[in-house]
């Protein structure tokens, strides 16, 4: 699926072009120390059913360097899936990552890895994720709400220990079905953006600019 980047706001700078509208938003309306969870810029892509190692291309790099000038200097740890795409977007970004297996191989919802490779090549990403939106596990998958609270909690953990802001970098398949159960939106038209993603602090999540109270 084709996403445009959004189109800039009137009076910004021509750096904030490249960082997604609603990322831009839910900067604007949350303060530090938060925690930033993204996808990872833009790469290459990837036929249906695989997922080779595969680095940034040029636009996602720049995108990437944006971000950082953004908000890189507020940024004082990361965590990343182990991927070569999510840990070259954190060092750009400005922060060297720790890879984590909680945002990727196999990430907060995968809990059997052999099943759930084969389910992801036979349905393909996009119907995996919109099938867990709407409750299906495939007896390989953690259930929504338990992927995202394990997802959230060691994220939450991490800003705890350090009372400064981080980054999370992640993949589509993660961000936007954790943003699903917390917002409601089903995103049954649309999809999550390259570098796109929300901010967590301690109780809620902000999404698109707007703050949600994340489930007790």
């Amino acid at each position: 699926m084709t996403i445009d980047v959004p189109p800039p706001i009137e009076g910004e700078s021509p750096m904030t072009v490249d960082i997604p509208l609603a990322l831009r938003r839910s900067l604007e309306v949350t303060k530090s120390p938060r925690v930033l969870l993204v996808r990872h810029s833009d790469r290459p892509h990837i036929e249906t059913g695989s997922a080779p190692e595969m680095s940034l291309n040029e636009t996602g790099r720049r995108r990437a360097s944006a971000l950082g000038d953004l908000v890189g200097a507020e940024l004082h740890w990361a965590l990343s899936s182990p991927y070569r795409r999510c840990i070259e977007t954190a060092r750009l970004v400005g922060v060297e990552p720790e890879p984590s297996p909680v945002l990727g191989s196999p990430g907060p919802f995968v809990i059997d890895p052999d099943r759930g490779g084969e389910v992801f090549e036979q349905h393909g990403n996009e119907v995996m994720v919109r099938g867990q939106i709407e409750g299906k596990t495939w007896g390989c998958m953690r259930p929504l709400e338990e992927g995202t609270r394990l997802l959230f909690d060691t994220l939450l953990e991490r800003l705890a220990r350090h009372g400064t802001s981080g980054l999370a970098v992640t993949h589509d398949a993660i961000v936007l079905p954790s943003i699903a159960w917390v917002t409601g939106d089903r995103f049954a038209d649309r999809w999550i953006d390259f570098l796109d993603g929300c901010v967590l602090t301690p109780g809620h999540l902000t999404w698109n600019g707007r703050t949600y109270e994340v489930p007790a």
